[in-house]
């Protein structure tokens, strides 16, 4: 992903990166599964959802946790939406972390409240978080697709 920007958000330090390519809803579920599954695991606080950018954001964390965590077996969640959030405490960043994903777009927005993190660690310092979270939800989606594919052919 390509880092755009860093600025302060309601006492929250926000970035913004932009995927390498625009992506679907699909793609979305993946990405957030790949954290939940890799990173938050126990540790996920909130999943929401909303049709569109600005509008009312419906909290989904207590169906969410019913489902296992997956996101997949959600039916509000699985749904397609225009935003995605999840937030949690990162196992692999040692710190709370927020992702907001937007459908048909390639806007990532990634939220931490320790803004002294930043200033310890740069403005940069969750790049490598964050292209390895695309690489894996890029990879969990072709698997689905694939196996999705080959399921239809039979």
């Amino acid at each position: 992903m390509l880092f755009r920007g860093i600025k302060e958000v309601n006492g929250w330090t926000a970035v913004e990166y932009s995927a390498t390519w625009q992506y679907s809803y699909e793609f979305m579920l993946d990405a957030a599964q790949v954290i939940i599954d890799t990173d938050f695991r126990d540790k996920l606080q909130r999943v929401a959802i909303s049709k569109v950018a600005g509008g009312k954001e419906l909290e989904k964390l207590d169906e969410v946790k019913a489902c296992s965590n997956l996101l997949r077996d959600c039916p509000d969640v699985k749904e397609e939406n225009g935003i995605l959030t999840i937030s949690g405490i990162s196992q692999i960043m040692e710190c709370p972390i927020q992702l907001v994903l937007f459908n048909q777009t390639n806007i990532v927005r990634l939220f931490c409240p320790f803004k002294k993190y930043f200033d310890e660690h740069g403005e940069h310092v969750f790049d490598n978080y964050i292209n390895s979270i695309e690489i894996k939800a890029y990879c969990r989606d072709a698997e689905r697709r694939t196996k999705e594919a080959l399921l239809n052919k039979e």
